[in-house]
């Protein structure tokens, strides 16, 4: 009976307009928590944020960051047998370009009767940890661009028309008839979830693209929610033996009985997240080969980062509901 009772106000409320509430990131009404590092090992944090009201719960980890080279370093024959190069008129070699690959997991999940999550924008804005260096150029993201999720489809008939009057007058009395007109038009129309990843420029002082966004939204015609699960992969473009930083941020916007429970305010302030260019690969979605780049330090770096296949299942994902085919059982 209570959980009748849930549903139907849950459908009441969603008949009423959404709360006009600028933002909307979802916490808890007895806390204010913050995704802070650790003190003892600041650095490339797995959770980047994470929030639970036990309504909704949405939450971004890091699965993979790579430091390495954009590109494999081409040496001329002469420079692999150890000569010269005549065409080097400074004799130096050409510094190569270096970037960083990082590889995020979200979860949108609704955790209780009737709730579903409707909307959420997240942005990843990249800077130097020293204002005095340029910030990281965000090269490339995934997934890039505008995406239909879950499409449906239904059938509208439209009807249009004009009606008159023909006839006369006779003695003052109007003789005739009513005369109609109509046109019946039947179309389908389509509808769907979406996500859009863009690559933006962030900051009154920036003049190369420095953020990665991700909107993802719920076909509103069957109000099944946002996607649950978004794999997103950035490559950033920097200067090497520089470290950098990234701010991460998160607005959702739930049902709304959701929002009508739920306490909201300005989004806490995450510490930011510290990539330290040195650290040696994480190798969980994908083996990295790392080639020789100073044969006289023995230094290796990761080559050819800058041609990865993006479109790939461990670089791009989007879930938005997981069935399991096998749960019925018969003996």
């Amino acid at each position: 009976m209570a959980e009748q009772l849930n549903e139907s106000r849950s459908q009441g409320m969603e008949d009423l307009p959404a709360f006009s509430i600028p933002v909307v990131e979802v916490v808890s009404k007895t806390s204010n928590l913050r995704t802070q590092n650790n003190p003892g090992d600041p650095w490339q944090r797995g959770t980047l944020t994470e929030r639970d009201n036990k309504r909704v719960a949405v939450s971004c980890v890091c699965k993979d960051i790579v430091h390495g080279l954009y590109e494999e370093r081409v040496k001329s024959f002469a420079q692999e047998n150890g000569e010269e190069d005549s065409d080097d008129d400074d004799g130096e070699e050409e510094e190569p370009e270096h970037c960083s690959l990082i590889v995020l997991h979200f979860r949108f999940d609704p955790v209780d009767l009737g709730r579903r999550i409707k909307k959420v924008q997240t942005t990843l804005e990249f800077s130097a940890m020293d204002g005095r260096d340029d910030a990281p150029v965000v090269d490339r993201i995934s997934a890039d661009g505008f995406y239909w999720i879950y499409p449906t489809s239904q059938k509208e008939i439209i009807t249009s028309g004009a009606s008159g009057k023909a006839g006369g007058k006779v003695f003052g009395a109007e003789l005739g008839g009513e005369l109609k007109r109509e046109r019946v038009v039947e179309r389908e129309v389509s509808h769907a979830g979406t996500v859009r990843g863009a690559i933006r420029t962030l900051g009154a002082n920036q003049w190369k693209p420095n953020a990665a966004t991700w909107t993802l939204m719920e076909n509103t015609e069957d109000r099944s929610g946002a996607p649950i699960s978004l794999r997103a992969s950035i490559l950033v473009k920097r200067k090497p033996a520089v470290d950098f930083q990234a701010h991460f941020s998160m607005e959702v916007t739930p049902d709304n009985l959701t929002q009508a429970q739920t306490w909201f305010k300005s989004r806490p302030k995450d510490d930011p997240v510290l990539y330290k260019v040195d650290k040696k690969p994480t190798n969980k979605l994908h083996h990295y080969v790392k080639e020789t780049i100073d044969a006289e330090k023995k230094r290796k770096m990761v080559n050819n980062l800058g041609k990865l296949d993006f479109d790939g299942r461990e670089f791009t994902d989007i879930t938005f509901r997981t069935v399991w085919q096998d749960a019925e059982k018969k003996k």
